[in-house]
């Protein structure tokens, strides 16, 4: 719940990029009406705006009924298990009521059936996860209400078989038989017939596409995740493009997957280093960024985007933490000649440095915001630092 109100109060920062965004649109909308998977990577400098817009890119996929939409973040990505952590990571952001939210139980278990047989162990867990095992006698009084399992019940295989499911308990061999499985989730290929069979879920639930928001992937590459490593995780994300490809079922009866992937201008300059290097030498990544569907750009702000930003940042009362109807101060267009002059239009430069001169300005009673007064409000910003 915290997570979904905090995203909706950054998107209230959001300043058009009408071309970028058309092109976002294009790719969800076809990834409702084509079998295909798609990769659209967001290039930009750190503060250009990658987070929000991929926070903007689930917020236009949530317009969509038959899209179901997550976000990932790679910083805190685990070194331990590498790859598998990643499809854990997937499982982890599911919200699991949401999903069959409006459909009853009947319905469910139909969707859980219809997945293929050969994937047995993952439909034995799913059916767990909404149909565990109510607690009985005094255990029943020694949880509280919000430790529901998923239909509305009371339930210890509920929550463990969903802790199972995002590697956040590895079940005792007496838990994988109350659990309806033999394996444990150890290897790249166990997980992903477990995604394999979620896609297929959530196809028999109605939903066309499942969309990742990936966020922060240059970590890939900054020393949490070994050099050996690397390779293990290019080599996922290109077999889940490949998806169906490698697992048993048919494209129909499994969702399209749809990746956004937000990265540095550094940690695409590595991948692409790596690239050149992989051409003579083989590898994951070649083959991977050739499967690429379009690479977004976020360059800096024009002086009218930097109006629109300052705008929103003038309107931002930080005190009450949230927007007012007009700016707190008014301000001339000289003030956002210097503010695009100081900042080259940096997104990240423009709301600090507004903010700085909106709380001078506040602080000393100004009634205009403008070129003289925020030029000695900065200077003595920097003096301060």
């Amino acid at each position: 719940f915290l997570n979904d109100v905090s995203r909706k109060e950054q998107l209230k920062w959001w300043v058009n990029r009408d071309n970028e965004l058309e092109e976002w649109r294009k790719i969800i909308s076809q990834s409702e009406n084509i079998d295909k998977n798609y990769i659209s990577f967001i290039i930009a400098s750190y503060g250009r705006g990658k987070t929000l817009s991929l926070l903007k890119i689930i917020d236009e996929a949530n317009k969509h009924k038959k899209i179901y939409p997550i976000y990932l973040n790679f910083k805190s990505e685990e070194k331990s298990k590498p790859g598998i952590d990643f499809i854990f990571r997937i499982f982890r952001n599911i919200d699991f009521k949401n999903v069959v939210e409006g459909k009853n139980d009947d319905e469910v278990r139909e969707a859980i059936t219809a997945i293929p047989a050969y994937f047995e162990e993952p439909k034995q867990v799913l059916r767990k996860i909404y149909f565990g095992k109510p607690f009985t006698g005094l255990e029943k009084h020694l949880f509280k209400d919000s430790e529901k399992g998923i239909r509305g019940k009371r339930s210890d295989t509920s929550r463990l078989a969903q802790f199972f499911l995002q590697g956040e308990r590895t079940p005792t061999t007496r838990e994988l038989g109350d659990l309806g499985v033999i394996r444990k989730i150890e290897n790249v290929d166990i997980a992903k017939e477990y995604l394999a069979a979620t896609l297929c879920f959530l196809r028999n639930l109605n939903f066309k596409s499942f969309l990742f928001a990936v966020d922060e992937f240059e970590y890939l590459f900054g020393g949490l995740v070994s050099r050996s490593h690397h390779s293990i995780y290019i080599a996922l994300l290109r077999s889940l493009y490949d998806f169906p490809i490698g697992i048993r079922v048919e494209s129909s009866k499994i969702v399209n997957m749809v990746f956004f992937i937000a990265v540095s201008e550094d940690g695409w300059s590595r991948l692409i280093e790596m690239e050149k290097k992989e051409r003579s030498t083989g590898g994951p990544i070649v083959p991977l960024l050739e499967r690429v569907d379009s690479r977004t750009i976020l360059g800096v702000f024009d002086t009218n985007w930097t109006r629109e930003l300052i705008i929103k940042r003038l309107k931002y009362n930080r005190m009450e933490g949230k927007f007012a109807n007009k700016p707190l101060i008014p301000f001339t267009q000289d003030f956002v000649d210097l503010i695009f002059k100081k900042t080259g239009g940096e997104q990240r430069d423009i709301i600090a440095m507004c903010g700085a001169v909106l709380d001078s300005g506040l602080a000393k009673r100004v009634s205009v915001l403008d070129k003289e007064f925020a030029e000695k409000a900065i200077v003595e910003e920097e003096r301060r630092y």
